[in-house]
């Protein structure tokens, strides 16, 4: 038995522009957005599972790294940051080509003219009008090869300029797909992304002026950041040309980034801790209440230092107290005692030195 049609794959909703009364960016595909998003909220998420298997950055040995790569959990958030980085570099490259001539994206479907005729047609800056193209889209390595050919654009030297990025980042996502058992290990991941991915994500979407304006593409993509000071993608970009990357700083910025792509969660610790931790949790709340640099709302708890080696009523949830430092129940900010104070990296005194606090916290 056998179908003519496909029922699915030939019935699908094609969608060129945001649905926004105000805005309408006809330059960029929305899902390329989409993909950034879930790319950085992948990467910002393998803080989180490090501790969720009782790892930390004080003591992470190289067989620990290993060990942890192997858990689906790793899998999850790394598959979602390489897939993704790919997918919106590969959308925002084929959007550049269409800005220069509408089936550029396209394979050729003229046998006259070969990929390398293409591309000499491209870098002399002659007229493509006569070209035939079939409405499929070109694979990722010749719309590559066709975006450094264009003249004339801003896109050609920033793809010049990041070329071993958009190399490596197509290596990792085709050994994910067509191998799958190829991750880089944690520390790894993190240098990939800042020394690598981010400089080219920024340079793509602040530097092709002809092409969309960045700043008013951001509210699509990015986080609102408008009641904190601090912008963690910003801030792990910067990092990029230092020599010695700092993991704990990454982890401190991975948090925050976590905190400001979620939504106020309010209730987070009935999703963190059993009901009789909760209860416990709430005696020592205004004790242990700070104001969060992130959300502004005075929801930051500290977690007491207390002596685990004796007897303790909040030793049944050791793991939980031997590992966070502080959780806000609005805005879902969980800082790990792996990281420095919050001061150390630029937070402002008054709201970032709280660790010197914990020790002062009384359990009755």
């Amino acid at each position: 038995m056998s179908f003519t049609k496909k029922r699915f794959s030939e019935s699908l909703s094609v969608i060129t522009e945001f649905k926004d009364d105000y805005f309408t960016c006809k330059n960029i595909t929305p899902s390329a957005l989409t993909s950034l998003t879930l790319a950085m909220k992948g990467f910002f998420e393998t803080y989180n599972t490090l501790h969720s298997f009782n790892y930390n950055l004080d003591n992470f040995s190289e067989l620990q790294e290993k060990q942890f790569c192997e858990f689906t959990d790793y899998h999850e958030n790394y598959m979602q940051v390489i897939i993704h980085f790919h997918h919106f570099i590969e959308l925002i490259i084929k959007d550049a080509l269409r800005f220069h001539s509408e089936n550029l994206a396209n394979n050729l479907r003229d046998s006259k003219v070969k990929e390398g005729g293409l591309l000499q047609f491209l870098r002399d800056g002659r007229d493509i009008g006569d070209i035939n193209f079939t409405d499929k889209s070109v694979e990722y390595d010749k719309s590559l090869n066709r975006a450094l050919a264009l003249p004339n654009s801003s896109l050609q030297g920033i793809l010049i300029q990041h070329k071993e990025a958009l190399e490596e980042i197509n290596t990792l996502r085709n050994m994910l797909l067509h191998r799958g058992a190829r991750f880089l290990l944690y520390k790894q991941l993190d240098e990939f992304v800042v020394r690598m991915i981010l400089p080219l994500v920024q340079d793509i979407l602040y530097k092709c002026e002809e092409l969309w304006d960045g700043e008013e593409i951001r509210e699509y993509w990015c986080y609102d950041n408008d009641y904190s000071d601090i912008d963690p993608i910003e801030e792990l970009t910067n990092m990029s040309k230092e020599e010695v990357i700092d993991h704990k700083a990454i982890a401190f910025y991975k948090a925050v980034g976590s905190a400001l792509y979620q939504k106020p969660v309010g209730n987070l610790l009935r999703s963190i801790y059993e009901e009789d931790l909760i209860k416990q949790i709430y005696d020592i709340q205004d004790k242990s209440k700070k104001t969060c640099f992130v959300c502004s709302n005075d929801t930051l708890f500290l977690y007491p230092d207390i002596d685990y080696s004796s007897t303790h009523k909040l030793n049944k949830g050791e793991h939980y107290f031997k590992s966070n430092k502080a959780v806000c129940t609005e805005c879902g900010l969980r800082l790990y005692k792996d990281v420095n104070e919050p001061a150390d990296y630029g937070i402002n005194e008054d709201e970032g030195r709280i660790w010197e606090y914990t020790h002062l916290i009384e359990i009755n």
